[in-house]
């Protein structure tokens, strides 16, 4: 009985853990450029795979924690992954027919887009110039990155979530 309970909480917890390893554990004085989006790795398979259990309010809270460690202006990760997260949804169904490899590519594409909106809200806001390797190095090291998390993610989501 509490192992069903605790299966709605299985995402947001990864979630959660993506948070506090990108936010916490990689510095960003020293990581700045190379710095992996690990959010929205965990967020892209969650949302791909079990779309019930990441919902629209998980995720804006998810991005306003975010926005909060992080010292970023309040709303602007919850807006952009808010919108990622729409598209994903919208096509989810031909990313899960398509093979891993493709996968990393609309992973970097996503980051891609992540990294646009936010410098275009911030842009508009403060009035920010393109700081091109930080446009372009997050997408790259998270699409590094994104074998290793999704293959934890696969591990958590077989082994725990569908066995109980």
């Amino acid at each position: 009985m509490l192992a069903s309970l605790l299966i709605a909480w299985i995402p947001a917890l990864t979630l959660l853990l993506a948070v506090a390893i990108q936010e916490s554990f990689i510095p960003l004085a020293a990581w700045s450029v190379l710095r992996p989006d690990m959010l929205l790795i965990s967020l892209s398979y969650w949302r791909l795979y079990r779309p019930d259990l990441c919902t629209i309010p998980l995720v804006f809270a998810i991005g306003l924690l975010v926005d909060l460690l992080s010292g970023t202006q309040l709303g602007l990760n919850a807006f952009s992954k808010l919108i990622l997260l729409l598209l994903i949804g919208r096509f989810g169904r031909r990313l899960r027919s398509m093979s891993f490899l493709h996968v990393l590519f609309g992973i970097l594409l996503l980051s891609l887009l992540d990294a646009t909106l936010q410098w275009m809200v911030m842009s508009v806001i403060k009035g920010y110039e393109a700081h091109w390797p930080m446009l372009l190095g997050r997408p790259v090291a998270t699409v590094l990155i994104a074998p290793l998390w999704a293959s934890l993610l696969i591990y958590i989501h077989h082994g725990w979530l569908e066995n109980v």
